[in-house]
């Protein structure tokens, strides 16, 4: 009788280890959180989501999620790049309240280095507004972000959007069609094509951010140069009034030596 020698396989168990991951220079490299791999490899296929409180610390900024996708591996840390940040449905849901309208928008435009980016504001109106006036508010929102956002690093625009810099531009723009209430981003995310960047796209981006930032010193120095230029304010000399009784004893005495 053939005797069958059993075949036994080994199989190769890779241990995992923990891999700490942080935000990018843009945020304090601030540490995000860690994820368990067996090659560190890995982890570049990975994203992370965090709110906005805790990487700035700030309660008021509960409502935002922002999202990271893992760049590299250095001296065992993950290191990230941002690549949007959106705000919760609860948190969208507060804005609306009876007899207000909300104007929402989706559009795509490019930003520095040639990359391509979705945003999505939003504008919420003190009162009913008519269909003109948000047709108007949406598009004049749409140019005034074009205008801005186009010569600005992506991490530059996170900033702009955090320090609620773009929120009161976009309130105090639309606020000259119909009064405006709120005014926020719903969402900013780089498109998936664009979240690598290439040489290419690096030199591009240099270049035209050191364009913008020659242009914004530029308007600075205009800026200073006009003030300096201004005559300085001269108060008027304030001439002392008498009084009642004593103009009406002047009158009276004139009146006599007539």
């Amino acid at each position: 009788m053939a005797t069958q020698t059993a075949k036994t396989k080994q199989v190769k168990i890779k241990k995992k280890h923990w891999l700490p991951i942080y935000a990018p220079k843009s945020f304090n490299s601030i540490y995000l959180g860690e994820t368990l791999v067996a090659e560190s490899s890995t982890v570049k296929a990975k994203s992370i989501t965090t709110s906005l409180m805790v990487l700035t610390d700030d309660p008021r900024k509960q409502a935002y999620s922002v999202r990271f996708d893992v760049t590299d591996v250095k001296d065992g840390k993950a290191e990230t790049q941002v690549i949007g940040m959106l705000m919760t449905p609860s948190a969208i849901k507060r804005l609306i309240r009876r007899h207000r309208d909300k104007i929402s928008d989706s559009f795509i435009l490019r930003i520095a280095g040639g990359r391509m980016v979705r945003i999505k504001p939003l504008l919420v109106t003190r009162t009913r507004a008519s269909k003109a006036a948000q047709t108007q508010i949406r598009l004049a929102a749409r140019e005034r972000l074009r205008a801005m956002y186009q010569k600005m690093r992506f991490d530059d625009i996170m900033l702009d959007i955090i320090d609620m810099k773009t929120q009161r531009t976009l309130k105090d723009l639309c606020s000259k069609t119909h009064p405006i209430r709120t005014a926020d981003i719903k969402e900013i995310v780089v498109l998936p094509d664009n979240r690598k960047i290439t040489k290419e796209m690096e030199e591009l981006l240099e270049k035209e951010v050191a364009e913008e930032d020659a242009r914004r010193q530029q308007l600075a120095s205009a800026a200073a140069a006009a003030s300096v230029d201004e005559p300085a304010y001269a108060p008027r000399k304030r001439v002392a009034r008498k009084p009642k009784g004593e103009d009406e004893e002047s009158e009276a005495q004139d009146g006599d030596e007539e």
